[in-house]
């Protein structure tokens, strides 16, 4: 009888652990059906894509239409912070940067030719820093002295003095005198400006590029093949600086 018993119990537990295993199945097949899929992960190039062609045929703050612009999904561009730029320098480390942002229209007006280029001359990386919010400004007071009105970043100010071998000065302030003639203020600092290409080798400031051509007058101008032409020749020009066996390079004016 006990053993009876016994078997009994041994199959109603495992009868009981199918018809669980049964709801458990059950559950989880609709758990998976009504499950809310989670957002693929977005790259930094796609990130870089829908960030300036967001911008396409919009107005500015001139009332100015903004340069439509396309972009590959499998650009070259990497987010990086002021401060990433700075370690990467004091590492001695080799790389390009871009400093820009996404409404500038001199920096829209070679973005295109930068990716072709960097694709043409196997350049797979280049950081993007946004220098809109970061760096300092100055201007004139009652007494026509120039001064700082806009503090720039920590970070900002480190890569002036990492990278000011390459950079520009900061433009000259003006005004005009009581006899209408102009005259200008110096700011005795260096300026990283909209678009700036920087090129580093070790830790070291290479060459500095904003490849605007001389015949681009308006950054809102459409361009040619010949401005668009230039413009690759010159970032293959600044790219070949990171060669070990290339000093200077000079551009190829007929190849355009």
């Amino acid at each position: 009888m006990n053993k009876k018993r016994k078997l009994a119990t041994a199959i109603a537990i495992f009868l009981f652990m199918i018809v669980a295993l049964e709801v458990v199945y059950i559950f989880s097949e609709l758990y998976s059906e009504n499950e809310v899929p989670t957002d693929p992960v977005i790259t930094d190039a796609v990130k870089f894509k829908e960030e300036y062609e967001s911008l396409n045929g919009t107005k500015n703050a001139n009332d100015r239409t903004i340069r439509s612009i396309t972009i590959d999904e499998d650009n070259p561009f990497i987010y990086a912070t002021e401060d990433d730029i700075v370690k990467m320098i004091d590492n001695k480390e080799t790389f390009v940067v871009y400093f820009g942002f996404t409404a500038c229209p001199w920096c829209r007006s070679i973005l295109e030719s930068l990716i072709t280029s960097a694709k043409e001359n196997n350049i797979t990386k280049i950081y993007y820093v946004n220098v809109l919010d970061i760096r300092d400004k100055y201007e004139l007071n009652d007494k026509n002295k120039a001064i700082r009105t806009v503090e720039g970043t920590e970070g900002y100010y480190a890569l002036l003095d990492r990278l000011g071998s390459v950079l520009d000065d900061y433009s000259p302030l003006t005004y005009k005198t009581s006899k209408n003639k102009t005259k200008e203020v110096k700011i005795g600092e260096k300026r990283i400006y909209a678009p700036n290409i920087v090129t580093v080798k070790n830790g070291e400031a290479v060459s500095m590029e904003t490849a605007i051509v001389d015949s681009l007058v308006d950054p809102y101008m459409e361009l040619t093949n010949e401005m668009t032409c230039e413009m690759k020749e010159i970032f293959k020009c600044l790219f070949d600086t990171l060669n070990d066996d290339v000093e200077v390079c000079e551009i190829d004016a007929q190849k355009c």
